[in-house]
């Protein structure tokens, strides 16, 4: 089962409760959010197999290479995550009515 998560927005006027409303958030934001999620593991992955091949010339080393550039990426990202989520936090608008 999903986690249930709930937010707070401050919104510019009074919505009466079960109202529908629309979230949107600047372009920029989703697509930093999807480069950090697919894009820097993705280039993590391959750039340390490539490295591994080519220092130790191997399948074995490309392997390696490939697991250590991903989790090097998946260690970095987190604390970007994070900031990133804060920024994306701060630029949310609530629509009235939807």
């Amino acid at each position: 089962m999903p986690q249930r998560e709930e937010l707070t927005l401050a919104a510019n006027g009074a919505i009466p409760v079960g109202a529908a409303v629309t979230v949107t958030l600047p372009d920029r934001y989703l697509l930093a959010g999807a480069l950090l999620l697919y894009g820097l593991p993705l280039v993590a992955l391959l750039a340390g197999a490539v490295a591994g091949a080519a220092v130790f010339g191997s399948d074995l080393a490309a392997a390696a290479g490939a697991a250590l550039g991903l989790s090097a990426a998946l260690l970095a990202g987190a604390p970007v995550r994070a900031r990133l989520e804060q920024a994306t936090l701060r630029h949310l608008a609530v629509r009235w009515p939807a």
